[in-house]
């Protein structure tokens, strides 16, 4: 992206202030606007005072009651992990743990030697968590009508994704399903490949072979990311960003759609009284969040409009990206524009988000094994071309997400009371977790050699043949990384087409260097499985 370009897209993405001119009396209505202003100002002011210290003064009851709780509560004997106390639950441990919530979620299944156990929150509220695959067939599919999106999730997601399908339920959810099956069809696979394919050879391909001529130390994980959101933002809506270019300009669409994401994040993990009252009061964190999001809605909402005003201006324009499809099924109806908008982040959200974290895992982990790496390439150059053909590839591919899923856990809430098949009692209202991230680091689902990454476990020998292979599926409620039951990821298939595609164009012509030891260290799991610290790699051409 040229200088120009990219400050034309940071300034979309900024508020555009009317111009002021001199009026009659300008003088005399000044002063007065000067001094409402600072009135009002202070009257924000002290209300922000007065929020932080009822809050504060919150905190303080909670802890004093928690310290009055240690001598007037007899404490219980053996008390099991993790320690939990009166009105605040495990907060401590939550607290302790914030950085790396997930590795400690998950540890806590093998500190009790159990598939479910239940963490207690402050005020009496609780949590129950599974890696039990009855358990979560249970939950999607044969009560899936008892297990809605959790209203926590609902609440702290819902402005920057709205009703779309990510935070849909019931029948509303199944209408937007039926709709964009079509856009995932296998006939509709070229559309969104050819996408791919002139991002890999126009612009990753070009990107590296610089990278290996002068030597440099790249981060794989910010080229991929800007490799998918082109992609995905291409394939959506028909909207080319131009982030991955040798200049590796500004991203501000990226950055303000990653930004929200986060903050939306920080509401989840915040006390929803005290994101609700900064909300109220238009304060810190959530003023940040709502411009953001009126930012991203603003620049999407434009791109709605001139996708609008192209097709209807040229009817036999044969877009192939989503949003095209969509409008014209929609064939004269109006569209509600926010509705749109909505889908569009759900889109990036569901194509970026989980490609970009699991291709940089995938390559990570192929290229920490030489010999997982050597057999990879063997079977591209073999096959040329042909990804259907490559099963070796595709079993690492599904080895890779099973220790690092692109979203690790996710939760839900109990409509009606239930008791699970491992004899769970869940009430009405209670929040559950089904944890794939311990799901793929379980001994009793994968064995003693879990740690291990082989993509051997997903395969076996084709009879009379000692190079081939077949690929074993799995259960796919044991192995829920595309989700399963009703609600099993739409882009399931596409997804790996598209991670084949980049991992054969990538390995066939480079060797990926890790310049770091201590991979699986710089996992940043919660929502989504990025590294936290990236993935600086040499870049080497083969021979």
């Amino acid at each position: 992206m040229n200088a120009t370009h990219a400050a034309n897209t940071k300034q979309t993405l900024e508020w555009k202030k009317p111009l002021n001119k001199p009026q009659p009396g300008s003088f005399f209505l000044s002063k007065v606007q000067s001094q409402y202003t600072s009135s009002v100002k202070t009257m924000s002011s002290m209300l922000a005072m007065h929020i932080e210290l009822c809050c504060f003064l919150a905190f303080s009851t909670l802890v004093g009651l928690f310290f009055l709780s240690l001598f007037f509560v007899p404490s219980k004997k053996n008390q099991v992990y993790p320690k939990s106390y009166p009105l605040i639950g495990c907060s401590l441990e939550f607290i302790r743990n914030r950085a790396r919530i997930i590795q400690w979620t998950s540890e806590i299944f093998d500190k009790l030697s159990s598939s479910t156990y239940t963490l207690e929150l402050p005020l009496g509220r609780h949590v129950v968590c599974t890696k039990d695959p009855s358990n979560v067939k249970h939950i999607l599919k044969t009560r899936f009508n008892n297990y809605h999106k959790e209203r926590k999730v609902i609440e702290a997601f819902s402005d920057l994704f709205g009703k779309a399908l990510f935070l849909s339920d019931g029948s509303e959810w199944k209408s937007q399903r039926q709709s964009f099956q079509h856009d995932f069809d296998p006939k509709e696979f070229h559309a969104y490949t050819s996408v791919v394919e002139e991002e890999l050879s126009g612009r990753l391909v070009p990107f590296l072979s610089n990278a290996e001529k002068t030597a440099s130390t790249v981060d794989l994980q910010d080229t991929l990311c800007r490799f998918t959101f082109d992609s995905v933002c291409q394939i959506g809506f028909g909207f080319d960003p131009k982030y991955l270019l040798s200049s590796l300009p500004p991203t501000p669409f990226a950055d303000t759609y990653r930004s929200a994401a986060k903050l939306s994040i920080l509401r989840y993990t915040t006390l929803p009284l005290i994101w609700k009252a900064k909300k109220f009061f238009n304060m810190k964190s959530e003023k940040r969040l709502a411009h953001m999001v009126d930012e991203l809605h603003n620049f999407l909402g434009n791109i709605i409009a001139k996708k609008k005003e192209r097709l209807l201006a040229r009817e036999d324009l044969e877009d192939k990206d989503v949003l095209a499809k969509i409008l014209r099924r929609a064939k004269g109806e109006q569209l509600d524009d926010t509705f749109l908008i909505h889908t569009a982040v759900n889109f990036i959200m569901g194509g970026h988000d989980a490609m970009c974290p699991a291709l940089a895992w995938f390559f990570g982990l192929v290229s920490s094994n030489p010999n997982v790496e050597k057999v990879i390439v063997r079977e591209i150059r073999e096959k040329d071309g042909r990804l259907s053909d490559m099963v070796y590839m595709h079993a690492s591919i599904y080895e890779s997400l099973r220790l690092f899923p692109p979203f690790p856990a996710d939760s839900k809430e109990a409509v009606e009371d239930d008791v699970w098949p491992d004899g769970t009692k869940v009430k009405k209202g209670t929040s559950i977790f089904y944890h794939i991230f311990a799901m793929g680091r379980s001994p009793e689902l994968w064995g003693p050699d879990w740690p291990a990454f082989s993509p051997e476990r997903w395969l076996e020998r084709r009879s009379g043949s000692s190079d081939e292979w077949n690929f074993i599926a799995r259960d796919p409620f044991m192995y829920p990384v595309f989700h399963a039951g009703p609600r099993t990821c739409l882009g399931k298939e596409i997804a790996v087409v598209i991670m084949k595609m980049v991992a054969a164009t990538i390995l066939k012509r480079f060797q990926v260097i890790p310049a770091q030891d201590n991979l699986s260290q710089n996992s940043d799991a919660f929502v989504t499985s990025r590294m936290k610290h990236g993935f600086p790699v040499r870049i080497i051409e083969r021979h």
